[in-house]
């Protein structure tokens, strides 16, 4: 009898500390690159995690209406080298965009985070840690504009890190002590309180991914 109750209290326990973990740890990642999403399903699917905030798939797209800095983050571990692109589209004149690279998969502003058309479309940035830092690099004027699709790559080689807008180098970023590895290898998708449309999701190592589309457009022309 004394047995048996012992083992159904360490199996309660046992339960609950895995529910536990399930609930506030990032999810393990077995998935090998290259990766992709084109979110054509109504659910976001095991490999996403909400952090808080209103995130849902609608549409073909992630979508978020209002995250307040809670990010949606992709469970699978990322190599120090990688590149990365989507498609992303705010649904109002704000523009505010928000990605988050070499995260610790749980915690916004836990690696780089890259802000298209923010604080109402003055500043486009890329900050490490701190989107407020000192040492975030700008551009003012942004040359975006709301309502409407940007194409994002994203490239990090190390502590390089350049980033691409509809195939033309937008911003850079030069790291002397880059983010990557155990606690730094995650991505989100981010927002502030946007109405903003995420799709065609891909990550490849940096050695094997396909060369920057060239466009004879400019961003927000």
């Amino acid at each position: 009898m004394y047995g048996c109750s012992m083992r159904s209290t360490l199996a309660i326990l046992t339960l609950a500390l895995s529910f536990a973990a399930c609930k506030g740890s990032p999810p393990s990642a077995a998935t090998a690159l290259p990766f992709s999403d084109d979110f054509e399903r109504t659910e976001l699917g095991p490999q996403w995690r909400k952090s808080g905030g209103h995130w849902e798939v609608r549409g073909g797209m992630a979508r978020s209406n209002g995250a307040n800095n809670a990010p949606l983050f992709l469970g699978i571990d990322l190599p120090n080298d990688l590149v990365v692109e989507f498609d992303a589209r705010s649904d109002t004149n704000l523009v505010d965009t928000k990605l988050e690279l070499m995260t610790n998969g749980s915690a916004h502003q836990s690696g780089y985070v890259f802000i298209l058309g923010g604080w109402s479309n003055t500043i486009s940035c890329i900050a490490r840690l701190d989107e407020h830092g000192a040492d975030r690099v700008e551009k003012k004027p942004t040359g975006v504009l709301g309502n409407r699709s940007y194409h994002w790559r994203i490239e990090k080689k190390g502590g390089e890190i350049r980033w691409y807008l509809d195939g033309r180098l937008y911003l850079s970023f030069d790291d002397k002590e880059p983010l990557q590895g155990p606690g730094h290898n995650r991505l989100a998708f981010s927002n502030w309180q946007n109405e903003i449309a995420y799709d065609n999701l891909r990550i490849w190592p940096y050695d094997s991914a396909p060369p920057v589309r060239s466009s004879t457009t400019a961003p927000g022309r």
